[in-house]
């Protein structure tokens, strides 16, 4: 019950993000897994999809972050990557590119180093990738085009990992939920049947996303 410290939670997910939440559940652990999310041992990856193809031969964002101070059309606050800010590092790989019906779309894993508010949304659409069906970073048609696609943003948090204080490591898990599965599922690979489905496979819920 203490605000101070954030009730335990050590990070956030934006709404209607999805995925795995890390809580202290004592001072000692919590200013720990502090020291280890502000030196970048404690990792955060995702899986995304967004908006065009992207090379493969790209693997990194960097971008200072910063608040814009007013509020957007759906209420909510908006960040800007680019110029001033905060520096701001997000690395990815391509998994696999893919079609809504004429939409070019890219699967993303992505993996944060630093932990901007909005960072990956930011990015993405900083660099001409929105994440799909994403209502502060895409642009009123595209975000009414992808609901066609999913009922909401196309961002799941699927693997955590830290340290104990007895520096024993830990890797937390979580499954795509649901409705960004059965989303993928619907989609047509652009890779022809010589390479493994990924978007048709069982794995694609679980250890398959794993990228170092």
């Amino acid at each position: 019950s203490d605000a101070v410290h954030r009730y335990g939670f050590l990070h956030r997910l934006d709404l209607p993000s999805s995925g795995l939440l890390l809580v202290a559940k004592s001072y000692e652990a919590y200013y720990d897994l502090q020291v280890q999310l502000s030196s970048g041992e404690l990792r955060r990856d995702y899986i995304i999809l967004c908006h065009g193809w992207m090379s493969s031969n790209r693997d990194t964002v960097s971008a200072h972050v910063y608040w814009r101070g007013d509020t957007q059309w759906n209420g909510e606050t908006q960040t800007v990557a680019g110029g001033r800010g905060k520096p701001s590092r997000t690395r990815f790989e391509v998994k696999e590119y893919v079609l809504h019906e004429t939409v070019a779309l890219s699967l993303l894993a992505v993996s944060i180093e630093t932990g901007r508010q909005h960072q990956i949304r930011s990015h993405f659409s900083h660099v001409g990738h929105p994440v799909v069906c994403d209502s502060l970073y895409a642009s009123s048609a595209v975000f009414q085009a992808d609901l066609a696609i999913c009922a909401r943003n196309c961002l799941h948090r699927y693997r955590l990992s830290f340290q104990d204080a007895a520096c024993k490591n830990y890797i937390e898990v979580a499954k795509i939920p649901g409705d960004l599965n059965g989303a993928l599922q619907r989609l047509e690979s652009k890779r022809n049947s010589s390479h493994a489905m990924f978007l048709r496979s069982s794995q694609l819920s679980t250890m398959s996303l794993f990228w170092c």
